[in-house]
């Protein structure tokens, strides 16, 4: 599969739907970090536990192949996680793992620069964003910062826009 996806949209926003949605359509391996352990992915296997952290997720991840890996709630874990290396290690190395990487997250202010830097495609919903915060940020990306505006602006709180990041 070798992609990586990133699904910003505040809660309640359908971000975990888009996921299982996605995960329906494939039909390869699925493991899932997701600490609220959501009703929703209980048909998918699911890697987390009480005992089971982050950072023990990262490394078994790391070792894995032709998978989709889901990194449920995203955004509690990128600004102060040590794993930071082996994320990376997992978006650079994704083409020769075959891996497919879905990170949900809230916000679009909290995506890391560097997890955009190796994603195919950004699906963009509603967020609390201050837009003047996103504007600073995403100055220079104009096709993330022109759907971000577009999906403030529409009526449907499940609005999704999708912004193709690597060009095929």
């Amino acid at each position: 599969m070798s992609k990586a996806i990133v699904i910003v949209g505040a809660t309640g926003t359908g971000k975990t739907t888009t996921v299982v949605n996605i995960l329906n359509e494939i039909d390869i391996p699925k493991v899932i970090f997701d600490v609220n352990n959501e009703e929703k992915y209980k048909p998918f296997k699911n890697l987390w536990d009480k005992d089971f952290n982050f950072e023990n997720f990262i490394k078994k991840a790391t070792e894995l192949k032709n998978t989709c890996i889901v990194f449920e709630e995203a955004t509690i874990f990128f600004s102060h996680s040590g794993a930071t290396t082996d994320i990376k290690k997992l978006l650079v190395q994704k083409r020769h793992t075959k891996n497919l990487l879905i990170f949900n997250f809230h916000s679009l202010r909290q995506v890391p620069l560097f997890i955009l830097d190796f994603c195919d495609l950004l699906v963009l919903g509603k967020t609390v964003d201050n837009k003047k915060n996103i504007e600073t940020k995403f100055k220079d990306f104009t096709e993330i910062y022109e759907a971000f505006q577009q999906a403030q602006a529409d009526e449907s709180k499940y609005v999704k826009k999708y912004v193709r990041l690597i060009q095929q």
